[in-house]
């Protein structure tokens, strides 16, 4: 499943583990770079598919966008 925030189409879930891929991810959650208005910073999404910044770990509310 996937969700559409802004039009833009994310992973539906972080990688919390790589149980089902054979242990191939040393990295228990994937980090992004993200935009929202006003703001950007590194981000990634919990358990429950909300985004929070890497380094405070508040919720990031509205419209987030993955920089490439």
């Amino acid at each position: 499943m996937e969700y559409k925030r802004c039009g833009i189409q994310q992973q539906s879930k972080p990688r919390l583990s790589a149980d089902n891929e054979g242990g191939a991810s040393p990295f228990l959650v994937e980090f992004f770079m993200v935009q929202g208005i006003g703001f950007r910073c590194m981000a990634y999404r919990d358990h429950d598919g909300m985004w929070r910044s890497a380094f405070d770990h508040e919720a990031l509310l509205g419209c987030i966008r993955i920089l490439e």
